[in-house]
């Protein structure tokens, strides 16, 4: 998968979700080998935010957004001879515009997701959710039906815990986009 990747100061692969689906793990275990680069800050999710000027509700504390390649660029100045270089942003699944920002930027990427059973993966999300503060009603099944309400008020993605699990619409970007022998899916069970 990562054969003939040439040595550069941007990412020639990125981890694109799918958010919790141990992406953080893959990160984790990428990270330690000698001929991988990981950026340290795992979650970047520059494409998320390039060009774009969206103002979600989040509850909770809000990070510093990456959004210029004036920020993004540097988390890659510590490359050394690593062959594969690589970030993990697992919203850039889910994001419509990621597929198409990534192929323009880097266009020669190679790209990994790690799909998680839907349901499993939602009840996961909003545990997480809920354990950040993020998420104000304590019932799952409440929380998962409010997604469509949430929508129109311009909730984050966040609380998408229903559409980050339609796979298939998500994957057909990339696939669209990128060479087939480009894109790397795992599954959750297998990793």
């Amino acid at each position: 998968f990562f054969l003939n990747m040439t040595l550069q100061k941007k990412p020639n692969f990125i981890i694109i979700g799918a958010m919790k689906a141990a992406t953080t793990s893959l990160y984790t275990y990428l990270k330690q080998h000698p001929d991988v680069f990981m950026t340290a800050i795992k979650e970047p999710m520059f494409f998320n935010n390039f060009q774009n000027n969206n103002n979600f509700k989040v509850l909770g504390k809000k990070t510093k957004k990456i959004t210029t390649f004036e920020q993004y660029y540097p988390l890659f100045d510590s490359v050394k001879n690593e062959k594969a270089i690589g970030e993990a942003s697992p919203a850039y699944l889910y994001n419509e515009n990621c597929p198409n920002l990534i192929k323009q930027h880097l266009p020669n990427a190679k790209i990994i997701a790690i799909l998680r059973q839907p349901v499993a993966r939602a009840y996961s999300n909003f545990l997480h959710a809920r354990r950040a503060d993020r998420e104000p009603i304590a019932d799952f099944e409440t929380a998962f039906n409010k997604e469509t309400e949430r929508k129109t008020k311009n909730w984050s993605p966040l609380y998408h815990y229903k559409g980050k699990g339609y796979y298939a619409e998500q994957l057909e970007q990339y696939f669209t986009l990128f060479p087939k022998e480009n894109i790397k899916v795992l599954l959750f069970e297998d990793l």
